[in-house]
């Protein structure tokens, strides 16, 4: 199983609020612009960083003085929000691609959509290291 420290987590939600801020951007105020193409640059580099989170999020799960410190209320919408958040963006990659340059009000809501996945990720994220290092 891949083992990577649990803070690499940031690099990925950072990464994941770039990405939909991008989208956001290039579907509203930039839409002539570039914003776009980057916006989805950067998806295809979070779609392997939220894979390698996923995976170590799950071999950290597995840890017994994690299991017994992690409460399920922070613990469980973390880790499949993780998940869904790996596969929304596999999805917003997809219309993206197709669509670039005419995504329209559906891509603006997508990028909004998953700017707020990314923040649920980080608060629930965060929560559990308030608890864990109570």
């Amino acid at each position: 199983m891949i083992f990577l420290h649990p803070l690499f987590a940031y690099t990925t939600l950072m990464v994941a609020v770039l990405t939909f801020v991008l989208y956001l951007l290039g579907t509203s105020l930039l839409r002539n612009t570039p914003a776009v193409r980057y916006a989805l640059y950067s998806n295809l580099l979070l779609l392997v960083l939220a894979l390698f989170s996923v995976l170590t999020g799950f071999s950290v799960a597995g840890v017994p003085l994690v299991q017994s410190k992690v409460p399920w209320l922070w613990g469980f919408p973390h880790q499949w929000n993780g998940v869904l958040l790996l596969i929304f963006s596999l999805l917003t990659f997809v219309y993206f691609w197709f669509k670039e340059d005419k995504a329209g009000k559906l891509g603006f809501m997508l990028a909004f959509l998953g700017l707020f996945l990314a923040m649920v990720q980080f608060i629930t994220g965060w929560m559990i290291r308030l608890v864990f290092f109570d």
